[in-house]
């Protein structure tokens, strides 16, 4: 009898050693409470970076280093939604993306033209020079 799929992809991933950059976040992650804490005790990161690198702790470069502690430390988690989207925007439960209720519906109003001007294709021969 054959394997099934998910049997095959678990084997395989198995057998597949980690790519360089998910070692590397293996690694930032494992350190990332003293990180935390070397940052609240005002430590700049360049420091930080350095002490971990010549303990061999890190082999990545600052570069990668800073971006881990900018995405995954000082960036504020994305679990709740942007405050800029209003809640009427949000569809209502059981209605369909395509179909909006009528009261919805509002009418766009065209900007008028400024008062005093009115274009005529035809000219006044009294206008003209």
């Amino acid at each position: 009898m054959a394997k099934s799929l998910s049997e095959r992809i678990a084997a395989r991933t198995v057998k597949k050693k980690p790519s360089r950059s998910a070692q590397n976040r293996a690694a930032f992650l494992a350190l990332r409470v003293d990180i935390k804490q070397a940052l609240d005790d005002g430590w700049p990161v360049k420091s930080i970076w350095e002490t971990l690198h010549e303990e061999g702790k890190v082999d990545f470069s600052y570069q990668a280093f800073r971006g881990y502690v900018n995405r995954l430390i000082l960036s504020p988690p994305a679990t709740e939604p942007p405050a800029h989207i209003p809640a009427a925007v949000t569809p209502e439960p059981g209605l369909s993306n395509l179909t909006k209720p009528a009261s919805s519906k509002t009418a766009v109003k065209k900007p008028e033209p400024p008062a005093g001007f009115t274009f005529n294709s035809k000219p006044n021969k009294e206008d003209l020079l």
